[in-house]
């Protein structure tokens, strides 16, 4: 997912976005303390990612309020 991509989601979008990415963290989180994952850096952009998407849309919901 680049930035272009997340700046033409609308705020629904991006609410389903956050919710399917937060699942994606706990699930990779929970096989992580099961099992080492190969690569664990993938929790981490999966973390940011989140941020980003969230960050977005709180943007857009401050613009559509001014």
């Amino acid at each position: 997912m680049n930035s272009l991509d997340v700046k033409n989601f609308t705020i629904h979008d991006l609410i389903k976005k956050i919710d399917k990415e937060k699942r994606n963290y706990q699930n990779m989180k929970f096989h992580h303390h099961i099992k080492t994952l190969k690569n664990p850096m993938k929790i981490r952009f999966l973390r940011r990612n989140i941020a980003q998407l969230k960050t977005k849309y709180n943007k857009k919901i401050n613009d559509k309020r001014t």
